[in-house]
């Protein structure tokens, strides 16, 4: 095998040339760039192999240099530009007090960090020390929860044991409550201890990177709109307006792209990957025209997609590095030819090598479950998983004998196949589980219909 590379665009060409190509997708404007191969197989045959994540680094880094030669980067908050308006200690620099009560100080900062660091000290005080990392168990963060748990799990004394029973395992798992409860979109910026940020229009892009707040912020919901994009705006994609403001939201850790208002061509999702490398949670709502570049993140904890995910942008999550991720939750919408991913293209999930850190698994809205709750029965993923949700799709009673006769399931904290095909007969077995079982709101009318089994 051979390849001929291409040159390559950089610096300020490069950034001259993108200007250019804003209506092609982030796959067509790495090719255009020349960050692509062109490889002579072993029969003769030549196929494009592109570099997308290399094209990524190669605009930020003409970014970072255009920014380094201008005076108006002087004026904006940079990546590690202290916070303006607060006086919160980092926490390596705050002052540490001694013994248990130390700890329970630290254990009222805000920041996460500071209680899980606070958390890891406790157990050295005994009892009382014992109480505080129990009482872990129930904080507001998910990095807190962890630590608490990764401290408990191991011990034998009968207080912990009773803890960890009444512990929800799914609290271990990262989700957009830990950095907020609830949030009004009509507000935009909330107040400086819940670090949100609603974006609904473009227009507001500009406030947005003047604000002196910006750094704080560690959640971006978007709800930007089609009409936004396209023919005659400064943007295709959503993604390209993330991608444009990164530097200035350099404490970012979970991003919420909302769709479902006005569904809205999304682009290559890896470029919101490589430009926020501490993204601990990312959610897309009613996903479309939307792709995945190989790239890998090493902080990203949750990944929940719903939308056309078609086999093509299956195989394109399944070459994504994502080695700290704990809950990937896919929901499926019929794609233009009323068709869903069958078990064979979704079951490579199940070989436990795509993602090791894998525990919770949702395939919702699809079909093929009476194989696909085969293979994973056979699989080594099963034993690892917390939580399994086959919901809203076709599963029928063949599915779900196969998922009651697996003890790995029985040992789950959470089983979720409601919206699904079940008879009254088979959701009253799913009850004797010892573990969570939801199975509400079943289409029992459809249940001797093939198409379900």
């Amino acid at each position: 095998m051979s390849n001929f590379k291409y040159e390559k665009f950089r610096g300020e060409a490069l950034l001259e040339k993108l200007e250019t190509l804003l209506h092609l997708t982030h796959s067509e404007r790495a090719k255009e760039c020349g960050y692509y191969s062109t490889v002579i197989t072993g029969n003769g045959c030549s196929k494009i192999e592109l570099n997308v994540s290399e094209f990524y680094d190669a605009i930020l880094a003409a970014r970072k240099k255009q920014s380094q030669s201008s005076n108006h980067h002087q004026h904006q908050p940079q990546e590690f530009d202290a916070i303006l308006g607060g006086n919160t200690p980092s926490p390596m620099t705050s002052v540490v007090l001694g013994g248990i009560e130390g700890v329970k100080n630290r254990l009222k900062s805000r920041i996460p960090e500071t209680r899980s660091a606070a958390i890891s000290e406790a157990l050295n005080y005994e009892t009382a020390g014992l109480d505080l990392v129990i009482g872990g168990l129930q904080d507001s963060s998910a990095q807190v929860r962890n630590s608490a748990y990764q401290l408990l799990q191991n011990r034998s004394d009968l207080k912990t044991k009773h803890a960890l029973l009444n512990f929800d395992k799914l609290q271990l798992f990262t989700k957009l409550q830990d950095w907020h409860d609830k949030f009004d979109p009509k507000l935009g910026m909330m107040n400086s201890s819940e670090n949100v940020y609603v974006l609904q229009s473009v227009e507001q892009v500009q406030s947005l990177v003047q604000s002196p707040q910006i750094s704080q912020i560690q959640v971006l919901i978007s709800q930007l709109t089609s009409e936004q994009f396209g023919y005659g705006n400064k943007f295709k994609y959503a993604v390209d307006v993330l991608f444009d403001i990164h530097e200035y939201l350099s404490g970012l850790k979970a991003v919420w792209i909302d769709n479902n208002i006005s569904p809205t061509p999304l682009g290559d999702i890896s470029a919101i990957l490589k430009t926020y490398p501490h993204l601990e949670f990312l959610e897309i709502r009613d996903g479309c025209h939307l792709e995945f570049s190989p790239i890998r993140h090493n902080h990203l904890k949750t990944l929940i997609l719903d939308g056309y995910l078609n086999s093509g942008i299956l195989q394109q999550i399944y070459k994504l590095e994502l080695p700290a991720l704990e809950y990937l939750d896919l929901g499926f919408f019929k794609d233009h030819n009323n068709t869903l991913p069958n078990a064979t293209e979704v079951t490579p999930i199940f070989s436990g090598n795509l993602f090791p850190n894998l525990k919770y698994l949702g395939l919702r809205g699809g079909r093929d479950y009476n194989k696909i709750a085969t293979a994973l029965t056979r699989s080594v993923l099963v034993n690892r998983l917390i939580g399994l949700d086959f919901s809203d799709g076709n599963l029928g009673d063949k599915a779900a004998e196969v998922l009651l006769n697996c003890q790995a399931i029985n040992r789950l904290q959470i089983l979720n196949l409601s919206k699904s095909h079940l008879t009254k007969d088979m959701v009253k077995k799913l009850s004797k589980l010892k573990c969570q079982v939801n199975a509400k709101s079943q289409n029992y009318y459809q249940r001797y219909s093939p198409a379900w089994e």
